[in-house]
């Protein structure tokens, strides 16, 4: 019995997973995070800089995760572009992260996953407005491309000073430009005369850029050759900054800038728990999360996650609504097959057991009928009254052995019948009628007085 019970939830689940795999994904996923003890554990996404636009939809997210699941996520500030390596750094305890389109490490990593595509980023490159620079490839002097912790990927800034050379030492004279990290506030730094440039990857709508642009002090460079720029940078792609969106009266920039724009990606470890992943999901798709982090992206955009695996959960959350594919008709037709089969097959061996238990009925009750009418004809046969009587009870035996069984469902009532038809023959045999066939008394009539 137990072997038939271990056999049909093999066979349950190995059918569950051939035809429904996301059905057996997350009762499977629920079990695994069950068994870890992982069910309340607060889980960690890092998100950059803590003034950053990425913390800022992090803290949204979190007020909608508290109204909408009933938790919160903890937000680590980290620095950008070492976030793919603390994702793979067990040590760190990091289960998600917001990184860019253009880190190479989390396509080389075969341990990121993606969730969500985010909002794309501008590449700003911001000088002082009387500055001479009217091209980024012209820089010279000391220049800030953002932060990034020793050992970590180069950041979006340095991989484009280097495309122009500008890092490079020439005999003679050095390298264009000398890279510098910052001090203070970016607008200290310029001011202080730290740095000409300053690069960042922001929002449009960042408070970062809405700060240094607040004054015409500040203006934004071209890349005026962004598209072969963006060819040269997997994960980039060309784009404007639009005129008149910063700045006094909101002129600046005064027309649409050239530049780069890259993508941010919400990724995740594989073993983040499917639960999590929809939840972060089902909230950032809500209407008020965009409005709330003013984002601009829905669930066709979101699933580009730029050539990286999609997690598990997250692939389940964006095909719920596509259309049945081939490959789901072909395994559903594939299983309609199986159970006809399976139910003609039943049918057939159900027909063929019941024809061999009619023919081995049919064989007993022949036999049961030869014994009576073997007995019947030595009753017949046979002068001794007492003999005809042990024969009479044998044949009361083989109609008691019938009646148990018939009470038994083994005897149909056509067989039960034709048995006893044949037992009174015996009976009639030896001499009397049973009680049952015997005829009535007839009433003797009392004399008439006279």
């Amino acid at each position: 019995m137990t072997v038939s019970v271990v056999a049909l939830v093999f066979a349950f689940v190995a059918l569950l997973e051939f035809l429904t795999p996301s059905l057996a994904y997350q009762l499977r996923d629920r079990v695994v995070e069950t068994a870890s003890g992982r069910r309340g554990r607060t889980y960690r996404i890092a998100l950059g800089s803590a003034i950053g636009s990425s913390y800022r939809a992090g803290t949204v997210l979190n007020q909608h995760l508290r109204d909408r699941a009933g938790y919160e996520l903890e937000l680590v500030s980290t620095v950008a572009p070492g976030n793919v390596r603390l994702l793979l750094d067990a040590s760190q305890r990091i289960d998600l992260a917001v990184v860019s389109s253009v880190d190479d490490d989390a396509v080389r990593s075969s341990g990121v996953y993606g969730v969500a595509a985010l909002e794309p980023q501008h590449f700003f490159v911001i000088v002082r407005t009387d500055s001479a620079l009217r091209d980024v490839r012209d820089l010279t002097g000391a220049v800030n491309p953002g932060v990034r912790d020793a050992g970590h990927p180069p950041t979006l800034g340095e991989r484009v000073l280097d495309y122009y050379g500008l890092l490079t030492s020439t005999p003679g004279t050095g390298a264009p430009v000398t890279v510098v990290r910052p001090r203070g506030s970016n607008v200290a730094d310029f001011e202080s005369g730290h740095m000409v440039a300053a690069t960042r990857t922001q929002f449009l709508r960042s408070p970062l850029i809405d700060e240094i642009l607040n004054t015409a002090d500040y203006r934004l460079v071209p890349i005026r050759d962004h598209e072969a720029l963006a060819r040269s940078i997997p994960g980039a792609r060309p784009g404007f900054i639009p005129a008149g969106l910063y700045g006094p009266g909101r002129r600046i920039p005064s027309e649409a800038v050239p530049t780069l724009v890259v993508t941010q990606l919400l990724v995740a470890r594989p073993d983040v728990p499917g639960r999590v992943v929809r939840d972060i999901l089902e909230c950032m798709y809500h209407p008020r999360f965009a409005r709330d982090a003013q984002y601009a992206f829905t669930e066709s955009t979101g699933r580009d996650v730029g050539g990286l695996p999609l997690h598990p959960a997250a692939t389940i959350f964006y095909g719920r609504n596509d259309l049945v594919t081939s490959d789901r008709l072909g395994r559903l037709s594939f299983v309609g097959s199986v159970l006809v089969a399976l139910f003609t097959l039943a049918q057939y061996a159900i027909r063929l057991r019941r024809n061999d238990s009619l023919r081995d009925r049919r064989r007993l009750l022949g036999d049961e009928l030869a014994r009576l009418e073997q007995l019947r004809g030595q009753i017949a046969g046979d002068s001794d009254a007492g003999t005809r009587r042990a024969l009479v009870c044998d044949a009361d035996e083989v109609l008691s052995r019938a009646e148990q069984q018939a009470a038994a469902g083994q005897w149909s009532s056509e067989d039960i019948q034709a048995l006893r038809s044949l037992h009174a023959l015996c009976r009639v045999s030896e001499g009397r009628l049973p009680a049952s066939a015997e005829p009535p008394p007839v009433p003797v009539a009392a004399p008439s007085p006279r």
